[in-house]
């Protein structure tokens, strides 16, 4: 009767004990799923940080390459307008197509988009708004801004568009003051923020643009927009101030 006994306890004693070790591999089972799964979280969280700070990093170099481009090639202010002329071949209800014969910009076919809030298109000998409708086939001048498309032809939208120049007048310059109107050796100098200066004469007009307002050159400051009419010996005799 005790070894029936003992036997029965020795057998309770081991199913214990084997039930307690299936418990304890249930548990380290568990508990090795769970920190595999902190750890792939972890892992995937530092692996979107680190795409982000390369993303930064590739973001910030691409400017500071963009920066140093401008700067070698000379670009004071992205705002200065760039210049181009030659002639108008076709006229849409949305946009200019020209034939561009400088050196300023891609050269042959340009389609100008025009956007009636921010874009001047105006007549070469008076100065005078012009409608599209109205612009003629032939000569033109034109002031960019720094964005074009890649695309053929590639695509402008201008600051300021000079149509319907007559074959003797030659047209005015479309200049954004670096700032005030200086005397340089007895001669009053317009300085453009793209770097190039006029020189005007003793009696040139300064007049506001389609107002009736008084305006004089003390008027002119950095960022005034103005046309500029040049004699035969580049001088500026004819100033038209664009309303701020």
């Amino acid at each position: 009767m005790r070894k029936t006994f003992a036997a029965l306890t020795a057998g309770v004693v081991g199913a214990m004990m084997i039930m307690s070790g299936c418990s304890g591999q249930k548990a380290d089972t568990t508990t090795t799923a769970a920190e595999s799964q902190v750890t792939t979280e972890a892992k995937s969280e530092e692996s979107t940080e680190n795409k982000e700070e390369t993303s930064k990093t590739q973001e910030s170099e691409s400017e500071s390459v963009a920066e140093t481009a401008q700067e070698e090639a000379g670009i004071a202010d992205m705002k200065a307008p760039v210049r181009i002329w030659g002639d108008v071949t076709e006229v849409t209800d949305r946009a200019i197509y020209v034939d561009n014969q400088s050196e300023n910009s891609s050269s042959g076919e340009i389609i100008l988009t025009i956007d009636p809030e921010t874009t001047r298109i105006l007549d070469g000998a008076t100065g005078f708004p012009v409608d599209l409708e109205d612009i003629e086939k032939g000569p033109f001048e034109a002031y960019l801004g720094p964005a074009m498309t890649m695309s053929l032809p590639p695509q402008s939208m201008p600051y300021v568009v000079i149509v319907n120049i007559p074959e003797d007048v030659k047209a005015p310059r479309y200049v954004v003051a670096a700032g005030s109107v200086e005397e340089k050796e007895g001669k009053k100098v317009l300085e453009g923020n793209d770097g190039t200066e006029y020189t005007l004469t003793e009696d040139v007009t300064v007049e506001p643009y389609l107002t009736k307002q008084i305006v004089r050159l003390e008027d002119i400051k950095e960022g005034s927009e103005c046309l500029v009419w040049l004699d035969e010996e580049d001088m500026g005799i004819r100033l038209v101030l664009f309303n701020e």
